[in-house]
């Protein structure tokens, strides 16, 4: 473990105490997904102190990773993200703990996923709810936050479940309280849930490709770019910060972490940030100013629709 003298801490100190550094060397993170925000915001509490780390996922990087996350370079494309991800934790501190789950989170190994964890982040994808369900339960009977960070557009979206809270992940998402993991495998998590906040300059075409299936019966993924996932780790791993150190005893001076069903949410398009609470009338709301702007034709285009997602990939197969 390092010593609280050491170099890598003396500009730390400014903004927070030698006892808070102390607490964030000795605590644990969990991350479910170290593909994007995940890779960003672990490696941002890697710099901050954080000593040890339970790592899952299942995937390797590709080159349509390369947009967002450091970790995804020509020397990694086919290697497991868990594992270069531990990797460059390591380099920034040869003296961490990072125990890597390379099968990622199933419902049978999330007690060993979370074993001594602080705090989990839960990146996994929303496509398998019953992950989502199953991390949540066990942060729960551990008696630890469960944080949830979401970026979309230039924007980021974070909040938290807590183990006494009457909101929990499962009303969150719309999941029925107490169902049996494999039933929730067989339901969807629509967007009203995942994003209580829509961008009011967002192409809605691209947002309507995702909620509806292409010509060849998938769904694409959410379009996500550099900025948002900066600002999602940023915003996370000061959550993270908030957590730990109420966690820790540490927190009379410090403002207390956003909670669901309150999400805090900053815009670097719009320099804007502020708390809203989550529901459906909410991402309504949001939903309509875009559309309004959209109308009026005062959002760019993104270029996001099942049309030019096929258009792209068939340009990518003629180049290869």
């Amino acid at each position: 473990m390092r010593s609280l003298s050491d170099p890598e801490f003396s500009r730390n100190y400014g903004f927070w105490s030698e006892a808070e550094q102390r607490a964030l060397t000795e605590s644990r993170v969990a991350i479910a997904g170290v593909g994007g925000v995940g890779f960003q915001v672990g490696t941002k509490l890697a710099r901050m102190g954080v000593g040890s780390f339970s790592i899952a996922d299942p995937e390797v990087f590709e080159r349509a990773n390369a947009n967002r996350v450091p970790g995804a370079s020509a020397l990694s494309y086919g290697r497991s993200k868990a594992t270069v991800f531990r990797e460059e934790v390591l380099a920034i501190n040869p003296s961490a703990v990072v125990d890597v789950h390379g099968d990622g989170v199933t419902p049978s190994n999330a007690a060993e996923f979370l074993a001594g964890a602080d705090l989990v982040f839960d990146e996994s994808e929303t496509t398998q709810p019953e992950i989502g369900t199953a991390i949540a339960r066990q942060a729960r009977a551990q008696g630890i936050a469960d944080l949830l960070v979401v970026n979309v557009g230039f924007s980021s979206m974070a909040t938290a479940f807590g183990p006494s809270g009457r909101f929990t992940f499962e009303r969150y998402m719309g999941l029925p309280e107490g169902a049996p993991l494999d039933e929730i495998a067989q339901l969807s998590v629509d967007f009203s849930r995942v994003l209580p906040y829509v961008p009011p300059y967002s192409d809605l075409r691209g947002l309507a490709a995702v909620a509806t299936a292409g010509p060849d019966g998938t769904h694409p993924s959410l379009p996500s770019i550099a900025p948002g996932v900066d600002l999602a780790s940023a915003l996370g791993s000061t959550q993270a910060f908030l957590h730990l150190m109420h966690r820790k005893g540490l927190g009379q001076r410090r403002r207390r972490p956003v909670w669901a069903p309150r999400v805090a949410v900053l815009d670097a398009y719009t320099v804007t940030g502020r708390i809203i609470r989550a529901s459906k009338a909410t991402h309504l709301r949001h939903l309509l100013v875009a559309a309004a702007r959209d109308r009026a034709g005062r959002n760019p285009r993104g270029s996001y629709t099942h049309e030019d997602i096929a258009r792209r990939a068939r340009l990518d197969d003629a180049d290869r």
